[in-house]
């Protein structure tokens, strides 16, 4: 964001820190700063998250930016959706855009509303506009600007039904799939809903009694245009279309409009024609085309496609049965159809045919009800059909009867889950049909459903059946419930607050579970609450009717009549109103900025407040206020409430008549801190001490008055309260001139890495000990020795310990060397020791750091030379540089010495992890080399895998080789033999360990490896005669005998090699005796094979499960780790015991899955 440095008040001073300091903290961004003096402009670089970079954007434009104010007009009906609720969003709207917006207030007499619906001459009118005060810089007010017009174009939108075009035009408007219409709201920023067309009607009432407007939302001048380009469209398809009408069979009529009249769409976008179906009610076959004359011939035809695409058969059932007495054939053939879809006996015939379709007449006042066949196929269109002929003629009218129920009492007809129809089909083989929840219909139907084994003909058993039926649902319907109906007048203006928001106050009134139906004002037309029955009132607009439980209708009676009687007292205790004077000069305070007083007036005592300036309808001249100007106040709420409210203002006008205005010089420069961001910190002291105070703008001042009135500010309010404001502001401003001091150094620009710090650490370090804040200025000139200013803002002591700190890097910094050393790159690898060790030393003996970051950049070898750079302290460098070729002298003077010793001895000789050849090294000052036998072949005889070298002073090497002959005398070689049958058992856990815990090689004989795989899949020798087959409850096993002869003397031995001191293999031969010795005593290993689910289990918590199985069975068990695979060692009974204790795991374990 770039702003001209002119509008930055004193640019590089306390006050632009402290407002980017603020504007950091309350929005979480990071801003950097800097200004081109070529260009006169001040760069704000704001990064963060786009929320925190917008709210940094924000607060640092309503700092700097250049301020204007500009008149906007909009509607007079707009000014309330403006304001908002309690000023709610014109305050949203200034916080978002940085603004500050005035709307004038309404003129006396004046009405802001807006009708819901134009008429013709309503849309003529010319709207009344006024003009609203938009003050912030550009950018801001062309923010607020858009703000404005978003909530005008959604809040002021109005209603338009045009009805001056035929319906008949409307798909030719509107355009396939609505692409005309959709057009024409783009274009002129409106909504428009145009009526689906599709009916063609021969009586005109009819058509009438249709709303067929078009109906169109937008503002006055948009609709205007979008009635104009409706119009002009209508026009033009007059003129160029032809009708034609053409005769299709009413039951193919819906094929031509196709599911939501998506073939009415696709013969319309593929030929520019229409077609008008004639109602559902009625009985023409008559189809007309509508459209250009050179389409209607295509048009035709793809009409003829659509209307023969299906094949179309249907079955009256008025005409099957004769009708009986009492009964019409009509309502037989309703209840007919009724049944047959209740009991899914339509579905069951689509089911059985594929691609049939099967419809059944949906209203209720025709006189033919007939059930329709669909399908592609003729046959099955037949087949289907013959089978629907079957089911209707086998419903007699002899098998249906009816009862009259009161809709509310359905529910207990079925009973919970159906259980009372299910008891009534079981016992009297009838099936009971309920409307459904949402009809107001009183009728039930019974039919009797005939059984295999019962004689349909037998009239009698089959009516006694349906009146027993009949009976039990009079009874369960007189049972449930005292049914009754109470009809209150309440005048239908309280309506909706019986009913509430989104019939909030309705269902609470009810209850979660209603038991009774609420129907407020007139009927609908054709429900059976509209016709009026002997004895009952006639309904009106104020009827609220009540059906149910008597208890209940009683109760929500009681409680709508209550809460009639609260909303009445509530309207007359709202209506108190009293209207009193108060001086004009004292409204702005009562008022309060930004509405602030009166607001909060108005939440604390729920009042509505209405001010009137009686001085309003003056010109400009009377308008100037000579102190005897009054302003109207009209307090309207409850009585107790207004009058407190009304005290409450009259004393803040006597306080305010205590009121004085004291003057104060301070500074222009700081005036961007004693107010703070935003004016946080001003309007804190206003709201303390009740006082406004005033600080002076440039933008008030003429170019001829004195520049020191922009030093004064004014505090006004009463006494008390002005003296503590000013007491308080002059404190501040003291703590300002004294923490609020600038110094500025002036660095070279090789100095400003060190100062700054890696990621800004050091001058972070500064700023925190010092309380300073430190700004880097760099010079614009692009010279790379061009100086680098440091800008040191805080208190008078924290710009001197800053000042010194910064010194002291320069001073240090100043003492820093860099000398190369040459030596031969064959020295570094001693120089640098092992891990760097001997680096080290040498830096901490120089007198050098001794944390091993701070010693990185001191020593740097280079690897491509013989190099080496040192870099620091000069006394340091001179230290290191002079022990580091001490070193190098003396390693010139050393000499070599060999030794020969067996490859085989090389191990004990180093010792674990070289800690035997370390202690050698560091004794003597000598480098000891052992050969690399890794790559060694196998029948390699040669020398030079056993020589070993040492490399220092002769009288050094002599003594470490005097103590390698004395390691090798040390060692020791011996064989132990076991008999091969327990190699498994001694050697099978791998040899490594022997190396690691005792320092002693096992060399196994050639051939053998000594790795561990767990032991529990090792390959076992024995005989097929020594292994047995299992399987236990689902669980393969094999055991193995082992026991062998008792004689091992003749037995195959497996002898391995002990390589080390004597002492190592005397404790490796006695460890491994023991192993031999539980080997001897483990006769048997078991092998089972257990899913690995179950391993888990085995194992136990901490392995407490395997561990109690191996203690109380004397074996030892190894699990296969991802392999199904359990091996047990040990006697042949523990072996068993083992066994049967996993066994007993893995079964209780499938028990309780």
């Amino acid at each position: 964001m770039q702003i001209p440095s002119i509008q930055v008040p004193g640019f590089g001073k306390s006050t632009v820190g402290d407002h980017v300091k603020t504007a950091m903290a309350t929005s979480g961004a990071r801003i950097e700063s800097t200004t081109s003096q070529a260009t006169g402009l001040t760069t704000f670089l704001i990064s963060g998250k786009p929320e925190a970079v917008a709210k940094a954007r924000l607060a640092l434009r309503s700092s700097f930016a250049k301020k204007e104010t500009v008149k906007y007009p909009v509607p007079s009906s707009a000014r309330p959706h403006l304001l908002g609720s309690k000023g709610r969003t014109l305050s949203a709207i200034q916080t978002k855009t940085g603004v500050q917006i005035t709307i004038p207030r309404r003129k006396e007499g004046e009405t802001t509303f807006e009708p819901a619906t134009l008429n013709e001459d309503d849309l003529d009118a010319e709207e009344e506009m006024v003009d609203i005060d938009i003050e912030g810089d550009a950018e801001s007010i062309k923010a607020a600007k858009e703000e404005i017009e978003s909530i005008i174009s959604k809040a002021c939108r109005i209603t338009y039904r045009l009805t001056t075009v035929p319906a008949t035009y409307y798909p030719f408007i509107a355009g396939a799939r609505n692409v005309n219409i959709q057009a024409i709201q783009q274009e002129t920023n409106t909504r428009i809903n145009m009526p689906f067309h599709v009916s063609s009607q021969d009586d005109e009432d009819d058509e009438d009694a249709k709303d067929t407007a078009i109906v169109i939302q937008g503002d006055r001048k948009s609709i205007r245009k979008a009635i104009e380009r409706i119009e002009d469209h209508y026009r033009e398809i007059e003129r160029t279309t032809r009708v034609m009408t053409i005769n299709i069979p009413k039951r193919q009529h819906r094929f031509l409009v196709g599911t939501k009249g998506v073939h009415i769409n696709e013969i319309h976008a593929a030929t520019g024609c229409t077609i008008e179906i004639p109602p559902v009610d009625s009985t023409s076959d008559s189809i007309v085309v509508r459209g250009p004359e050179a389409e209607l011939i295509p048009a035709l035809t793809l009409i003829m496609e659509k209307a023969n695409s299906s094949q179309v058969e249907s079955v009256d059932v008025t005409v099957v049965h004769k009708p009986v007495a009492g009964k019409s054939k009509t309502e037989h053939a309703r209840h007919v159809t009724k049944y047959l879809s209740a009991r899914n006996k339509l579905r069951k015939i689509e089911q059985d045919h594929e691609g049939v379709q099967i419809s059944v007449p949906r209203t209720e006042g025709q006189t033919a009800v007939t059930i329709e066949i669909v399908a592609k196929s003729r046959s099955e269109v037949e087949a289907a059909r013959a089978k629907v002929q079957e089911a209707v003629k086998a419903m007699t009218p002899v098998l249906f009867d009816t009862v009259q129920v009161e809709p509310l009492l359905h529910r207990h007809i079925v009973g919970r889950k159906g259980q009372n129809i299910n008891r009534l089909r079981e016992a009297h083989g009838v099936e009971v049909i309920v409307p459904d929840s949402n009809s107001d219909s009183h009728e039930i139907i019974l039919v009797f459903e005939v059984q295999e084994g019962v004689d349909a003909s037998d009239v009698t058993k089959i009516r006694a059946a349906l009146e027993a039926a009949k009976q039990e649902v009079d009874k369960l319907a007189n049972d449930a419930t005292d049914f009754s109906t109470k009809v209150l007048s309440v005048p239908a203006r309280l309506h909706r607050n019986v009913i509430g928001t989104k019939g909030s106050t309705l269902n609470a009134i009810m209850g979660l579970e209603p038991t009774t139906s609420v129907r407020l004002g007139l009927p609908r037309a054709g429900s059976a609450d509209a016709t009026k029955k002997a004895g009952t009132p006639a309904l009106t607009e104020d009827s609220i009717v009540i059906k149910g439980p008597k208890d209940e209708v009683e109760r929500v009676a009681r409680e709508i009549l209550a809460l009639v009687e609260e909303t009445k007292h509530q309207q007359v205790m709202n209506s108190y109103t009293v209207t009193f004077d108060i001086p004009a000069t004292a409204s702005p305070h009562v008022i309060g900025k930004g509405g602030a007083n009166i607001n909060k007036l108005t939440e604390q005592f729920q009042v509505k407040f209405d001010l009137n300036d009686r001085a309003a309808g003056a010109d400009d001249k009377t308008k100037k206020k000579t102190g005897n100007e009054t302003m109207e106040v009209t307090i309207q709420g409850v009585k107790k409430n207004v009058e407190t409210a009304k005290e409450t203002i009259i004393k803040m006008v006597e306080q305010i008549a205590d009121a004085t205005v004291a003057k104060l010089n301070i500074p222009v420069v700081h005036h961007s801190a004693l107010i703070g961001a935003k004016g946080h910190y001003v309007r804190r002291l206003e709201e303390k001490y009740g006082v406004r105070i005033q600080f002076p703008k440039a933008a008030d001042l003429e170019d001829d008055e004195d520049q020191s009135k922009l030093n004064v500010v004014l505090v006004s309010g009463g006494k008390k309260g002005v003296q503590g404001a000013k007491e308080e502001l002059l404190e501040l401003l003291d703590y300002e001139k004294e923490n609020n001091n600038t110094l500025e150094l002036v660095v070279e620009p090789k100095m400003l890495p060190h100062i700054v710090g890696r990621s800004g650490a050091k001058i972070n370090e500064i700023q925190e000990s010092s309380q300073t804040r430190i700004d880097i200025r760099r010079s614009t000139d692009s010279d790379e020795k061009a100086e680098v200013r440091l800008v040191i803002n805080g208190s008078k002591a924290g710009l001197k310990q800053a000042q010194k700190a910064i010194h002291e890097i320069i001073e240090a910094q100043k003492s820093q060397v860099e000398e190369l050393v040459e030596i031969n790159n064959k020295h570094h690898k001693i120089l640098i020791g092992q891990g760097g060790s001997t680096l080290r030393e040498i830096i901490a003996k120089a007198g050098g750091p001794s944390e091993m970051s701070a010693q990185a950049g001191l020593v740097k070898f280079q690897s491509n030379n013989n190099a080496v750079l040192l870099k620091g302290d000069k006394t340091i460098v001179e230290k290191i540089k002079a022990e580091m070729l001490a070193m190098v002298a003396e390693q010139d003077s050393w000499t070599t010495v060999t030794i020969q010793i067996p490859a085989s001895q090389h191990r004990q000789v180093i010792g674990p992890q070289f800690s035997h050849v370390k202690e050698i090294e560091n004794r003597h000052n000598v480098r000891i080399q052992f050969p690399n036998n890794k790559n060694k072949k196998e029948g390699d005889t040669t020398t030079d895998n056993e020589r070993v070298t040492i490399k220092g002073l002769r009288e050094n090497c002599e003594k470490a080789k005097v103590d390698l002959e004395a390691r090798i005398k040390s060692s020791a070689s011996r064989s132990f033999s076991i008999p091969k049958r327990h190699r498994q058992a001694v050697f099978g856990d791998g040899v490594w360990k022997y190396r690691n815990e005792f320092n002693v090689v096992v060399v196994l004989p050639r051939g053998e490896g000594g790795r561990n795989n767990n032991g529990a899949s090792k390959r076992i020798d024995a005989d097929e005669d020594q292994v047995t087959h299992g399987l236990t409850d689902g669980l393969s096993w094999e055991l193995y005998d082992l026991s062998g002869p008792s004689e091992e003397d003749d037995e195959a031995q497996y002898t391995v090699q002990l390589q080390g001191t004597e002492t190592a293999c005397e404790a490796v031969e006695k460890h491994l005796q023991g192993l031999l010795e539980k080997a001897r005593a483990s006769t048997h290993v078991l092998k089972i094979r257990v899913p690995t689910t179950y391993h888990g289990l085995i194992i136990g918590s901490g392995g407490n499960n395997i561990k109690q199985i191996e203690a109380e069975s004397g074996t030892s068990t190894k699990i296969a780790r991802g392999e199904e695979l359990i091996t047990i060692t040990g006697p042949k009974e523990g072996v068993e015991k083992a066994k049967v204790a996993i066994l007993r795991i893995v079964n209780s374990s499938e028990k309780r899955a």
